[in-house]
């Protein structure tokens, strides 16, 4: 389903402080687009909205933890009550934690899975219900990444947050079926490697998990080299209005992890048919 975004629209936007999800806020408001930015940082998301009022943009800033479900549920409730509707929600909020498997803490896999998958979930069961009973049609967007496609040749070991983008591409998937027939869509963004500050998640690990732990700043280095954020955001944005189920930031670089998927499965199909025979 394509649409034009424009000022009829209302934004919901996780993660919305910084990254990503500050581009997109800035986008839609230019686009005029009511825009509400919800962030664990609660100060920095209502920051960032002041200064898109101060341009002539529609927008609020306030506080969400996407880890707990009642915080996910007084965002939907803040947002509606406030608006009366909600035409995007952007499931953004994200972190990221790397090692291998049997060397990242127990308590940062829980951690990642909590925030990138379970918070998403949360945010889902919050929003979907009341988007389905709307009388205009709505789009959950759920921030996954290239590596929910498969991995980057770049970049070094990150399997929790790997697997957890993984998990909410299928995610998507199931939700873009389950919803066929209604006037809820469906998009899982995949982003190359995006200016943001999800090298330094740490910094909002919560007091469960091992609590804040602030990185040096040279460990940010690749993600300030990313694409900036309000480019990825128009893009982001484009894909929407044209109605696509896969969004992209990034080109040559998705396409050589997909395509590096797409081949290894092709291949593995035909050695089994060459051992099970073509009817198997």
């Amino acid at each position: 389903m394509s649409c034009e975004i424009g000022a009829a629209d209302v934004a919901v936007i996780t993660g919305g402080a910084s990254g990503i999800g500050l581009g997109l806020a800035k986008a839609l408001a230019a686009r005029g687009a009511a825009v509400v930015l919800a962030d664990i940082e609660g100060g920095k998301a209502e920051a960032a909205a002041a200064q898109i009022r101060e341009t002539g943009g529609a927008a609020l800033g306030c506080f969400v933890d996407v880890a707990d479900p009642q915080s996910n549920q007084a965002l939907a409730d803040f947002a509606f009550e406030r608006f009366g509707r909600v035409s995007l929600v952007f499931l953004n909020a994200g972190i990221g934690a790397g090692g291998a498997i049997h060397k990242a803490s127990i308590a940062n896999i829980a951690w990642t899975f909590e925030v990138n998958l379970m918070g998403t979930i949360a945010g889902v069961r919050s929003f979907a219900p009341r988007l389905l009973e709307q009388d205009h049609p709505s789009r959950l967007i759920i921030t996954a990444s290239e590596h929910g496609l498969g991995l980057p040749s770049r970049g070094g070991q990150a399997t929790p947050y790997t697997a957890s983008k993984h998990a909410l591409v299928g995610l998507a998937d199931a939700m873009a079926r389950d919803y066929r027939d209604t006037q809820l869509s469906v998009s899982v963004l995949c982003p190359g490697l995006v200016a943001s500050e999800i090298w330094n998640g740490f910094r909002n690990r919560h007091a469960r998990f091992g609590g804040p732990r602030l990185l040096d700043e040279a460990a940010g280095a690749e993600n300030r080299a990313g694409l900036s954020a309000d480019l990825a955001a128009d893009r982001i944005l484009r894909g929407i209005e044209a109605g696509e189920f896969f969004l992209f930031t990034h080109g040559n670089d998705i396409a050589d992890v997909a395509r590096a998927r797409a081949e290894a499965v092709e291949s593995a199909l035909a050695r089994f048919w060459a051992r099970e025979g073509p009817q198997a």
